[in-house]
């Protein structure tokens, strides 16, 4: 991208738009659709394209982590705490229009958990911030399937969105590593997201990108690694950002050779604490398909847990059942987790 002043080996944390690397028709895409729902698996790098997809449009953004809601009441102080932060920051700018900006919140202090109707209450809040003339607000929902396990609630979510989206009033980015959960809710017939967002699905990497992104950020740090531990690291990551980022971190520690990533803690820790939050049989059938043994010797409910794989973005299924990261496919079949 032309704006990048410097590569920035990053693991596990989002990049802003100046150390954006190689995204920008994603970017321009995002632009173009204003609404968007991101899709792709863990460590592609959905995270940093939100987010510079916000500084590049000066977009006040009301971020929403889906993987903290614990419920209803969790997203609704959520809510409060972003739009409490941005009211914070622009009271100053605009002491003439204090009631303007100050209605969605007064209508978050007025929702009483049990009494108040929750898609009423959310349908309001998000037509508020649409008639906030002075500003462009985007509502940001990063892991929003993981939202899903707050039951009913999430229907009512997904209806208050789907509505105002039909009004085209605010701007709405969603993004998800649960692949099979997200394209069933684009999919679904009575709440049809697939006519309101534009679905982009983040790619990994080629080998000249993934090389050109190593090289190039080595060289901004004046340290130099043979061009084959370079060229290697692109198969050894699969062209993921987030382990060609832990790469060229080691490259910067001296540490050259990437297989290197397979016994380093920062990766072993990483998948370590995702899995805690799959069942035994899932983390069972996971280690059955890095050994390319059949997933049908997990037992009883076998399907049934191998569709929850699919569904929560870890496995994909062509001619046969294949992990989705490579590098948790190593870990598994070598037994370094």
């Amino acid at each position: 991208m032309e704006s990048v002043k410097r590569i920035k080996f990053s693991f596990n944390k989002p990049v802003g738009y100046m150390y954006l690397y190689d995204r920008s028709d994603e970017i321009k895409k995002l632009s173009e659709s204003e609404s968007a729902f991101l899709l792709g698996p863990l460590g592609i790098g959905k995270t940093s394209l939100l987010k510079s997809y916000l500084e590049h449009k000066m977009c006040n953004a009301l971020w929403i982590n889906g993987e903290r809601i614990r419920n209803f009441n969790s997203f609704v102080n959520s809510l409060k705490r972003e739009y409490s932060k941005l009211l914070k920051n622009r009271l100053a700018k605009s002491a003439g229009q204090f009631s303007e900006l100050n209605a969605p919140l007064l209508e978050i202090e007025s929702y009483k958990e049990g009494k108040s109707d929750r898609y009423t209450f959310l349908n309001n809040f998000l037509d508020y911030l649409a008639f906030i003339s002075d500003q462009k607000i985007c509502l940001v929902i990063d892991d929003f399937t993981e939202i899903r396990k707050i039951g009913p609630a999430f229907l009512d979510i997904s209806r208050a969105i789907y509505k105002v989206l039909k009004k085209r009033k605010i701007s709405i980015l969603l993004a998800s590593s649960e692949l099979g959960y997200a394209r069933e809710i684009l999919e679904k017939k009575d709440l049809p997201f697939k006519k309101v967002f534009s679905v982009l699905t983040l790619k990994p990497f080629g080998l000249e990108v993934s090389f050109d992104f190593l090289s190039k950020g080595l060289e901004d740090y004046g340290v130099s690694c043979p061009k084959k531990y370079i060229g290697d690291s692109y198969y050894v990551s699969e062209g993921f950002p987030l382990w060609l980022s832990l790469i060229g971190l080691r490259m910067l520690e001296g540490k050259c050779a990437p297989e290197g990533i397979y016994t380093d803690k920062r990766a072993q820790l990483f998948w370590v604490e995702r899995l805690t939050k799959l069942s035994v049989k899932e983390k069972y059938m996971l280690r059955l398909i890095a050994k390319g043994e059949s997933y049908r010797l997990a037992g009883p409910h076998s399907r049934r847990v191998l569709n929850s794989l699919i569904r929560r973005g870890y496995i994909i299924k062509n001619k046969q059942e294949v992990i989705v990261d490579p590098v948790l496919q190593y870990l598994l079949k070598m037994e370094l987790i």
